[in-house]
């Protein structure tokens, strides 16, 4: 089979671990002894384990369709909790309960008990469909088009049992809006249905689909039908079918249903719809309206009947005791008709309360501490279960978001609607990547030693419409996110424009930033202390009054070179311990050989894994070229190739295959215990090699653009416009490349192309590409790409640029044939900026007909300043005037004033820069201003 997982889901269908659970649970099996296949299979019964849970515990996560909850369920799961868990409650955000702390030996008794009382936690982990949720109060809202509550509960019918339908490549979310209004939510699922109105006023849905939080997140892409609600079910059935027949199966961090939609397009699935679906599909073009808010479900709700009542009640991060939630059982009888609804905020509401019994229920809810007013950190926080009990989170987040919110108390900090979420790992549970302020869990090195802390995002949610957030701040300790929020919320308040959400205002901000890693100094400002009443406030300035005892300024002293609690407590831990062998951990076998290949951190310094014929080497992480992430080439016979410019390395060895003269290191491994460790100190062959590539490979963001044109620029060179309105691409400096992913039948094809706009223009990325008769790449791209088409881009990526704080001299830009991109890129730049620096562009082509911008660069040139352009043809016709013959270096001292003086950008064939940078620098030329690009090993035409 393709991965382990599937193997494993092939030798035994997950369904039939139920008996083997039973005897597991009869003679009391320590989770140790299980075999983890079987671990893993009982999440098709909701049951997960929990390592980290002192022996090895279990969570039961119950599916809540439709947010629908009666009292008798909400008793026996408190109930529940209280009799074979650690009596808690969580709320998730998909509108399930989880409970925790179970033992094996529970796990039978508490699934028949919760079948008695009509709920059901089949299927609610691995590669099932989760719990279907629809907006909380449906069916109850006045203004609701439509109740899609029983439509909920049709689809969950489809795959609950289902053998079918519970094999799936990867997890799957679906969910229902009958109201008019969508909150963010609602585009960041597989499947999303949203209620709307066609020409002739009959209730429909719109379709959105591809949507995802977790490691590669992306907004969902609209599906241009419109579907009744009668066909609702089909349509999902149908997707489920493709989804089954075309996902992929191979690589499980490429199986999620947005990689199928990247791969046959929206309209492959339009087509696979009309073919297997008895009914035609109504077109509908308009796409849904963006969110313009958050959900309010927190307070008070009138109904549809005008004399019943919803009570929506905060939930602090989503965590009940079972006492908070037997209680709500009784209240919802004793006030209500025993009805109550989870929601996807984490919350918890009960409805038809009466007009006359408002108070009294809102009063038994204070009881229980549960309140519905909240305060706006209640109310804007999120947190997933964290590492105190999920296995691959590698941060606490509900402790660590209690504390935060606490300290931001203090500091007497407004949210005014700002939400922060707050997850553990990359996987996103909390959502934090649709946040104005998001939080992603990973480890922190520092002089103390490793610690908790938090990549920061910023500006996702709502900007206009829903975004995706943008990486702020990376590896940001955990004792200085207080200062770093108070940082970026206090500028939002001074500097916004009127009317300009906190997320627009970040994301304007931030549209062509780069994240920067945080150390220990930053974020670290005084600390004053109250002599009155020992009251301590963190700032630049005391306060103007203590929030403690209301002591004047003038009783506050400060406190210098005082350590942090977190320094006292780790001060003595090794940042990374080193085993008595040498050897250092590097990661779970189990995860390399999903992935194949990893990228992974040791010591401060990124490696790269590889799993071959079985077994398992390493190497650096980056390439010495221009640092892209070896992990992530394609490997085959055991040489990689690198992911930009297909750069060759044997593994094994660490020796470059092709071009030659570039080997990079490599590090002695050992399988130990299911665990992968490596010895950074030496290389396999114990030869001493100096180091060439960076400790650390450069990151990439992988997003899809939508084409909003295609420009003939000659007769086989187009630029295809990309909307990057959302600025999901940042961009920094001119010159540099994205991958295309292109769709082919063993998988995916990533070819390079450089980008031809300028940063400057962060609404658009033009991508400027020569067909090539023979490539797999250009052919589709000119043949499929048409305005209204996505593209898979990674990007921006290369050394290849010019940066204006450090290139000073005067520019030289020589290229050929399509190897003008960059040089555009760099020349748009210039104009753009009023950059001073003397130009002269070089550009050699075939025939006039070739010449590509040429317009534009001789507009360069009557616009006036420093700039020089000059094109040299090799096959001209009778009417050319200008030069004729290849650039060469005779050319650059002929149009050249300054050849030593002057920094040089070369893009063209191999041969062709090789030829004129051996012949600069003979001529006094420093190397490192001699800038090349080279997106082939082999003297080919770079493909630009």
């Amino acid at each position: 089979m393709a991965n382990p997982v599937e193997d494993w889901k092939a030798e035994k269908h997950s369904f039939e671990v139920w008996e083997d659970c039973e005897k597991y649970a009869a003679t009391r099996t320590p989770m140790k002894e299980i075999p983890q296949p079987d671990l893993e299979r009982l999440k098709w019964y909701g049951f997960f384990y929990r390592k980290r849970d002192g022996s090895g515990r279990y969570m039961n996560r119950i599916r809540i369709t439709a947010g629908e909850m009666n009292a008798e369920q909400a008793r026996e799961i408190a109930h529940l909790a209280y009799e074979y868990g650690h009596g808690i409650v969580d709320v998730t955000t998909r509108a399930n309960v989880q409970v925790q702390g179970l033992e094996i030996e529970h796990l039978p008794k508490f699934a028949a008990r919760l079948d008695k009382v009509g709920v059901t936690s089949k299927q609610t982990g691995h590669d099932n469909i989760r719990n279907v949720f629809a907006h909380p109060f449906s069916g109850l809202i006045p203004d609701e088009l439509i109740d899609t509550r029983q439509l909920c509960h049709d689809v969950t019918a489809l795959f609950v049992d289902s053998r079918e339908y519970s094999d799936l490549p990867r997890k799957m979310n679906i969910c229902l809006n009958g109201t008019d209004q969508h909150s963010a939510h609602f585009w960041t699922q597989d499947i999303s249905f949203l209620a709307t109105r066609n020409d002739d006023g009959e209730v429909v849905f719109q379709p959105l689909i591809g949507g995802t939080q977790g490691q590669n997140p992306r907004l969902a892409s609209h599906l241009p039908v419109l579907i009744y609600p009668e066909q609702v079910v089909d349509v999902t059935r149908s997707i489920l079918d493709l989804f089954r027949a075309k996902g992929s199966r191979v690589k499980r961090n490429a199986a999620r249903f947005r990689f199928l939609v990247d791969e046959i397009g929206v309209s492959g699935v339009l087509q696979w719809l009309e073919e297997t679906l008895p009914f035609p599909l109504q077109p509908g073009i308009s796409e849904p309206t963006p969110a313009s808010s958050h959900d309010e479900l927190v307070g008070w709700f009138r109904q549809t009947n005008p004399k019943l009542w919803t009570m929506g009640l905060s939930v602090p991060l989503g965590r009940m005791t079972w006492q908070q939630l037997e209680g709500l059982g009784r209240l919802s009888k004793k006030w209500g008709d025993g009805q109550l609804r989870v929601t996807h905020e984490q919350g918890i509401a009960v409805i038809n309360i009466p007009s006359g019994f408002k108070d009294a229920a809102a009063t038994d809810a204070a009881a229980l501490g549960l309140g519905v007013h909240a305060d706006p950190f209640d109310l804007n926080t999120m947190a997933c279960t964290g590492s105190q009990f999920c296995n691959i989170a590698v941060t606490e987040t509900k402790g660590q978001m209690l504390q935060l919110i606490e300290k931001l108390r203090k500091r007497a900090l407004k949210l005014h609607g700002i939400r922060i979420h707050m997850s553990g790992c990359p996987s996103s549970c909390a959502q934090h990547f649709t946040a104005d302020i998001g939080l992603k869990g990973v480890r922190v090195r520092r002089l103390i030693g490793t610690r908790e802390g938090f990549d920061v995002f910023l500006g996702g949610g709502i900007a206009g419409q829903v975004h995706m957030g943008m990486p702020y701040r990376l590896g940001v300790d955990v004792d200085q996110l207080p200062t770093l929020i108070e940082d970026v919320v206090g500028e939002y308040y001074l500097l916004h424009k009127p009317g300009q959400t906190f997320s627009a205002y970040w994301r304007e901000k931030l549209q062509a930033a780069k994240a920067d890693k945080v150390g220990d100094e930053e974020y670290q400002p005084p600390v004053w202390l109250c002599e009155s009443c020992d009251h301590r406030h963190i700032g630049e300035d005391p306060p103007v009054f203590c929030p403690s005892c209301a002591g004047l300024r003038r009783h506050f002293a400060r406190l210098d070179n005082e350590p942090s609690s977190a320094e006292t407590a780790v001060e003595s831990r090794d940042p990374s311990p080193v085993r008595s062998d040498g050897f250092n951990f590097a990661a779970k076998l189990e995860k390399l050989s999903a992935a194949g290949s990893l990228t992974v951190e040791v010591q401060g310094r990124e490696y790269a894994l590889f799993e071959v014929d079985g077994k398992i080497t390493c190497t650096d992480a980056a390439c010495p070229h221009e640092g892209a992430p070896l992990a992530e080439g394609e490997v085959t016979d055991g040489v990689v190739t690198c992911p930009w410019h297909q750069w060759e390395f044997d593994v094994c060895t660490g020796c470059s295959v092709t071009p030659a003269g570039h080997t990079i290191k490599t590090y002695e491994t050992l399988i130990e215990g299911g665990d992968v460790f490596i010895k950074t100190a030496s290389n396999a062959g114990g030869i001493d090699i100096p180091d060439q590539s960076p400790a650390t490979a450069v990151k990439a963001a992988d997003v899809s653009l939508r084409v909003l044109d295609v420009i003939a620029e000659t007769h086989n060179v187009r630029t295809f416009r990309l909307d990057n309105s959302q600025t999901v691409l940042p961009q920094d400096f001119p010159g540099k490349f994205a991958q295309v992913c292109i769709p082919v039948e063993e998988g995916e094809l990533w070819r390079s192309f450089t980008i031809s706009s300028s940063p400057t223009d962060s609404q658009h990325v033009d991508l400027t590409i020569k067909l090539n008769p023979d490539g797999i790449a250009t052919n589709y791209l000119f043949e499929n790409i048409q305005p209204g088409s996505k593209l898979r881009i990674k990007g921006a990526l290369g050394g290849f640029c010019f940066d204006p704080d450090r290139h000073r001299e005067p520019l030289v830009l020589i290229s050929a044939g399509s190897g003008i991109t960059p040089m555009m890129a760099i020349t748009r730049f210039l104009k753009d900026t009023g950059r001073s620096n003397p130009c002269t562009l070089l550009y050699g082509a075939r025939t006039q007909s070739d010449i590509i911008f040429h317009e534009e660069c001789r507009s360069l040139v009557t616009d006036g300043g420093a700039f020089q352009y000059v094109v040299s043809l090799t096959q001209p016709d009778d009417s050319w005037t200008g030069e004729v013959g290849r650039i060469d270096f005779e050319r650059v001292q002929r149009f050249v004033s300054n050849v030593a003086g002057s920094r040089y950008f070369l893009c063209g064939p191999n041969e062709f820069m090789d030829e004129l940078r051996a012949a600069l620098t003979e001529a006094g030329v420093p190397e490192d201003r001699v800038h090349t690009e080279q997106f082939h090993a082999t003297p080919t035409p770079a493909g630009v």
